[in-house]
């Protein structure tokens, strides 16, 4: 008899302690805020955005900047700012040996971002001279030309030499990584300068970049959204609308690391009226480096004053 009393206490035990009857608290999404980046008329700004405080934490110029160097100890590759249009030249000349851009041949950085696709390429196993076309200015001003040699790297450094189109003897300097950001940020005027905040403390860059197409192959300067390379991802939810747009989308959607996935065409240009219209159905899903999901879309191009590059969006911790 005692036996069985056992039995049934274990049982009652084992019922009781069954998973299903824990109240799991319901995930609950944020607030939805509204935000306006002020990148202006003529997309002279760059600025960093973070998705946690809804702020832009860090504003520069886009010429205050020419060349990024991977900043982690085994990094070795070099991007360009390609909000300037920038492009590369590789030779095989000797530094001195090349002193025009005349019939030069040149490659642009895709805008992905995938680092096996720049336009200075693998350039350890090489020894080139690269022609760095510095690009445009917001006023559309040819910045010039410089010529680059990049000769080693270490944990901590790299070493480059530079020097004007037409020099003939290049300059040694050492570019120091910053292992706070993704990439450590070079000036041909100011050498290593201050540009992107530490990578856990941004989401989204807002900024022009150059964009690649095909048929025909052209280059184009456009203005949008590039994701932090730093763990962050981003998915396009186009069948709901932005208020039905749940954790649950979040955690199933299909996330893409290009650097471009949010990229410019969530608006477009009306010609027969001289506007941009912003698609306010593309909602875009961002994950970030701290496994955060926020939903967001565009809702404006323009400020109160009517003024374009003042790019605003609606956003939701879910």
């Amino acid at each position: 008899m005692r036996f069985g009393v056992i039995i049934i206490c274990v049982l009652f035990g084992l019922i009781s302690c069954k998973k299903d009857e824990i109240p799991i608290p319901k995930h609950e999404a944020g607030e939805g805020q509204v935000s306006q980046i002020p990148m202006g008329e003529d997309y002279a700004n760059q600025l960093f955005y973070d998705l946690e405080t809804n702020s832009v934490i860090s504003t520069n110029d886009k010429t205050d900047w020419d060349l990024g160097f991977e900043s982690n100890d085994d990094g070795w590759h070099v991007v360009l700012n390609t909000s300037k249009g920038m492009g590369v030249h590789r030779s095989d000349l000797a530094f001195d040996q090349i002193t025009s851009d005349v019939g030069l041949d040149w490659h642009w950085d895709k805008q992905t971002g995938n680092l096996d696709s720049t336009a200075i390429g693998d350039w350890t196993n090489v020894d080139k001279t690269y022609v760095i076309d510095l690009g445009y200015n917001s006023a559309g001003t040819h910045l010039g030309f410089k010529k680059l040699m990049i000769n080693d790297y270490t944990a901590s450094t790299f070493t480059i030499e530079v020097g004007d189109l037409t020099s003939v003897i290049a300059q040694e300097m050492i570019v120091t990584k910053d292992d706070n950001t993704s990439f450590t940020y070079f000036s041909f005027n100011d050498g290593v300068v201050d540009i992107a905040p530490s990578k856990d403390s941004w989401d989204l860059m807002f900024t022009q970049y150059t964009h690649l197409f095909n048929d025909p192959a052209t280059i184009y300067v456009v203005t949008g959204v590039l994701l932090n390379r730093f763990e962050t991802q981003a998915a396009l939810i186009e069948d709901k609308s932005f208020e039905l747009v749940d954790y649950n989308d979040a955690v199933s959607a299909n996330y893409s690391s290009n650097l471009n996935y949010i990229g410019y065409n969530w608006k477009t240009y009306d010609y027969d009226n001289a506007v941009y219209i912003v698609d306010p159905n593309k909602i875009y899903i961002v994950k970030t480096f701290a496994g955060i999901y926020y939903k967001m879309h565009f809702i404006d191009f323009y400020n109160d004053s009517g003024i374009k590059g003042y790019p605003t969006f609606e956003v939701v911790q879910l």
